[in-house]
């Protein structure tokens, strides 16, 4: 059951970080800037997005994945056409794709005024003299005094009147790309090819109201080929968005959204076949209600099975959105029967300096008809996390997740029995640090522990990260490694090495580890292994980027081959 202390400790979280010490932000209007993954590594991702779109280092983003979650960064190093970030969590690997988003000042977008071709009879335009002084610039006439009530002091956009977005342009924003991935195996003579082929497009203000048309769809085709006649070969159409948005801004505090779409006030709630409604408030503050059907996580998602009702309400402290809360409750239909009712809570602080905090909660409220819970409130999902990152380059997160099944008609993926539902539960925590030695030299370590309904382990991890110190755009990294569990104890380490292009960045990755598992003959308890990846990622010209692997595995008398690349461009 929901533990009340734990209510009482979140409740007062908002209380104390309004006390908190503001970190420093640039003034002025907010835009949210989406970007895509490029290639993911365990605790860092590579993005498709980089200065000349806004970003800066240290900038906060937020991962949003497929189930409606979120995971939390930092931009740890910017180029013109792309950037690298680091994740709160170092475990944490994101697929290719995955959605981020980042809040940036609508100033840095801002594009400089158009440079005239140089007059050849413009004093100004003439290259300096031999001792480099300029020539001085002509007298002319005082400037007129501006009629726009602007006075010395002020920003010089500050009188300039923002456009309505029916105002606006008409624009079409998107991307397209593959994704393919081959996979061989040595044990079973198994081969596995998988391959998509997607569109992510948005339209805005083609029908002159202001709206907002989303599309993310992709083929998917997969092949399995095996000794016998097992052989399996199936293709098929994912429509994971369409939907047409309409308001939500300054001007229009209502918002609406209709279609397939992940919902926009707590994308936690999922993807709904319907409508949501929302109020933005003087502020910011955001009240939501949507309804609609729920289609299944699978590879079809399509299912009129299951109907959902949702009101939410997010609070932020400014336009930054750095100080945000959330609470929501969702009641949902199996088959035209009540089914769940989850609550949700959600608080971030994610200043750019300072400490930050990122929590969701979720509780499922169960009546005398859930036999296998009992009658009250159960926490069945959390992820917190909290930590910080200095201007030197250290960082400290600690991270706790927690995992139970719902009592819900719904079959979401596999089945699971009365006795799982009733005890299977996963609990982790772990405390992760990157330290700056000097300039070029950095230490990393993680301890963490995690327990279930019939074991507990834990496991550790540390190295040495050097930059550019033995070689000019080069990163190097030593990793050892250990873990321990009931039937498995698990010892290693990789060494990897990256190098910086013009635009892009080439690396290898070595490992080595033996996992020593119990209950087998001494003949057989061991298992080493041996991992080579070689990787390429670069940001083209015409907006093109590219990822690709080629990974290689060996065990005692087997051995597998994984190749794969994402190709990706956007307009």
């Amino acid at each position: 059951m929901m533990p009340r202390d734990l209510f009482s400790i979140l409740g007062a979280l908002p209380a104390v970080l309004l006390w908190a010490p503001a970190s420093a932000q640039e003034p002025g209007e907010f835009v949210q800037v989406e970007m895509r993954v490029v290639a993911g590594r365990p605790g860092a991702v590579t993005l498709d997005r980089g200065a000349e779109d806004g970003l800066r280092r240290g900038d906060r983003v937020t991962l949003r994945l497929k189930d409606g979650s979120s995971m939390q960064g930092s931009v740890t190093r910017v180029e013109e056409r792309g950037a690298a970030a680091e994740l709160d969590d170092l475990t944490f690997v994101a697929p290719a794709g995955t959605r981020v988003e980042c809040l940036v000042p609508s100033a840095r977008l801002a594009a400089p005024p158009p440079q005239d071709p140089p007059d050849p009879q413009n004093p100004l335009a003439r290259p300096p003299a031999a001792g480099g002084a300029r020539p001085a610039a002509p007298p002319h006439a005082p400037w007129p005094e501006r009629a726009d009530g602007w006075s010395e002091g002020q920003p010089l956009l500050a009188r300039v009147r923002p456009l309505r977005p029916l105002e606006r342009r008409a624009s079409t924003h998107g991307r397209l790309y593959s994704i393919f991935d081959l996979a061989y195996s040595t044990e079973d003579e198994r081969f596995d090819g998988f391959a998509r082929f997607g569109s992510s497009l948005t339209m805005e203000n083609h029908l002159g109201r202001g709206e907002r048309l989303e599309f993310d769809g992709e083929v998917n085709y997969r092949n399995t080929t095996v000794p016998d006649d097992d052989d399996e070969s199936v293709a098929h159409l994912r429509l994971d968005r369409a939907s047409y948005a309409v308001g939500g801004t300054r001007f229009e505090a209502d918002r609406m959204e209709f279609g397939r779409f992940l919902q926009h006030n707590l994308p936690e709630f999922g993807v709904v076949d319907g409508a949501e409604w929302g109020r933005r408030f003087t502020g910011g503050d955001r009240l939501a209600l949507s309804a609609g059907f729920m289609p299944k996580p699978e590879a079809t998602p399509d299912s009129v099975d299951d109907f959902q009702a949702s009101a939410s309400y997010r609070w932020v402290h400014d336009e930054s959105e750095q100080l945000s809360a959330a609470a929501g409750y969702q009641k949902t239909l199996h088959h035209g029967s009540f089914d769940r009712d989850l609550f949700l809570a959600q608080l971030h602080y994610l200043p750019l300096g300072g400490w930050t905090f990122a929590g969701t909660l979720w509780a499922d409220y169960y009546t005398g008809s859930d036999a296998n819970k009992g009658k009250g409130l159960e926490l069945t999902q959390a992820h917190l996390s909290t930590g910080k990152r200095w201007q030197a380059g250290h960082t400290l997160h600690l991270v706790y997740t927690h995992m139970a099944f719902p009592e819900i008609d719904r079959d979401e993926f596999m089945p699971v029995t009365a006795q799982q539902l009733a005890d299977d539960h996963n609990d982790r925590a772990s405390l992760q640090t990157r330290i700056a030695l000097g300039r070029k030299v950095r230490t990393h370590a993680l301890v963490g522990g995690w327990v279930d309904q019939d074991d507990q382990g834990r496991d550790v991890q540390g190295g040495l990260e050097f930059e550019d110190l033995f070689f000019d755009a080069t990163t190097i990294d030593v990793t050892g490694f250990a873990a321990d569990a009931k039937f498995l104890t698990l010892v290693g380490a990789r060494a990897s090495v990256f190098r910086r292009l013009d635009g892009g960045r080439a690396g290898a990755l070595y490992e080595i580890a033996n996992s020593r598992l119990e209950g087998f003959t001494d003949a057989n308890d061991d298992l080493p292994h041996h991992r080579l990846r070689l990787s390429y990622e670069a940001f083209l010209d015409g907006g093109w980027s590219l990822a690709t692997h080629l990974d290689g595995m060996l065990w005692d008398n087997e051995h597998s081959l994984g190749l794969g690349f994402y190709l990706q461009k956007s307009f």
